[in-house]
């Protein structure tokens, strides 16, 4: 089956119940087909072909029309009812908001498997028309889920908010098919996040104007900000997988890695993360980088911990800038350091100032306003010392 044929199954639907009575017509008439003047069979073949031909341009027309709108307001408003279910009362804005975000996914995981030639077949669809239907049926004797069918019971429900959705949704099976084949070392939920956030990267620098228009139309506001992840400072220590991801050790310089194997790299900083490498944004081994991320999945496998993550981006940064002390009074620091309370990390933009090993964790320190300074201990936090401390800490580790 060909695409034109694809895109006019989505339309029209399934025409086996039509061939069947299409059939039994054309019996019927075989037996009357002697009764009828020849003149009155062909100005019935003539009218037949022009009215078939006016179905196809509707059809056709109509596909058209619904491909060039890239949201639509009747699946928005899907989405918002399944918000409003599942995040009990809460702003206005918030549900349209939150909805437009999910329709959103959708809409750019099935633009985006477009653009890498990801096709899906009538068996594909089919299934995952089943699939979701058989969902909506399950989901109606949810009390929770009540009032979504009580004036359009199933049938109505699903025709007019999921039937349209249905080529997302195969889209989506077949992307991620594709992203498993891509990061086969990953765990299936990390392939799931990563292939989302390449297809909203895609979407964001192709349909921004498209989201634009209908955010506006339709009064969406950005009310909240989303997360834009945890900022980490590290170094590449490997790529492989056919150079679609990478090895990093957070609060690690290229210099620290110089006599050390692999082995004895993850032996030492056994937090040691898998990243996807970014198209746009390469990276090689040895790179000191600054990256983003929102979301990462540890896998035991054996007593083994494996560290994966999602990239949300990634800078290549400059190491030499940080000046590494030797630290000679070992048990004085850890002293200082006895009541300090370390606060989740934040985002300091840019590679420390200094940094020192301590118990065989590394400590980054970055001046700040007033000579006060920032640390960063890897693995438990960060901590802005007041300037007291901070010139005792100066004293203690050498700082001038």
């Amino acid at each position: 089956m060909n695409e034109w044929q694809r895109e006019l199954m989505k339309v029209a639907g399934d025409m086996e119940e039509s061939k069947e009575r299409v059939k039994k017509r054309v019996l019927q008439q075989q037996v009357i087909k002697a009764k009828k003047p020849i003149l009155f069979t062909l100005l019935t073949a003539i009218v037949t072909f022009c009215l078939a031909g006016f179905v196809l341009v509707q059809l056709l027309n109509k596909e058209t029309k619904q491909s060039s709108n890239v949201f639509n307001e009747t699946q928005l408003t899907h989405f918002e009812k399944i918000i409003r279910i599942n995040w009990g009362k809460q702003d206005e804005g918030f549900y349209t908001k939150e909805a437009f975000e999910r329709y959103k996914n959708v809409v750019a995981i099935y633009y985006y498997a477009k653009s890498l030639g990801l096709h899906y077949s009538e068996e594909e669809l089919k299934a995952v028309r089943n699939e979701h239907y058989e969902d909506l049926v399950r989901i109606q004797k949810v009390p929770e889920y009540a009032d979504l069918f009580k004036e359009e019971g199933v049938e109505k429900y699903f025709k007019k908010y999921l039937e349209p959705l249905l080529p997302m949704y195969t889209a989506k099976k077949k992307l991620e098919t594709f992203y498993l084949e891509k990061y086969p070392t990953f765990p299936k939920g990390i392939v799931q996040e990563i292939a989302a956030q390449d297809a909203l990267r895609y979407f964001d620098k192709h349909f921004v104007e498209q989201a634009k228009t209908f955010e506006e139309q339709n009064g969406i506001k950005n009310y909240y900000s989303s997360s834009q992840g945890i900022i980490y400072l590290g170094t590449v220590i490997k790529i492989e997988v056919e150079s679609n991801a990478f090895l990093f050790v957070e609060g690690v310089i290229p210099k620290d890695l110089e006599n050390l194997s692999q082995e004895q790299i993850v032996k030492k900083y056994p937090k040691a993360t898998w990243y996807p490498v970014l198209d746009d944004l390469p990276v090689k081994q040895g790179d000191y980088v600054r990256i983003e991320s929102n979301s990462n999945q540890s896998i035991d496998e054996n007593g083994i911990v494996t560290h994966y993550g999602v990239l949300n981006n990634v800078e290549i940064s400059e190491p030499t800038v940080t000046t590494k002390l030797n630290i000679q009074n070992e048990q004085e620091v850890m002293q200082f350091f006895r009541k300090t309370e370390w606060q989740p990390a934040g985002d300091m933009g840019t590679p420390p100032d200094y940094s020192f090993m301590l118990e065989g964790v590394r400590i980054d320190v970055w001046l700040s306003y007033g000579q006060s300074l920032y640390l960063n201990k890897v693995g438990y936090g960060t901590v802005h010392l007041s300037q007291k401390r901070s010139e005792e800490l100066k004293k203690i580790v050498g700082i001038k």
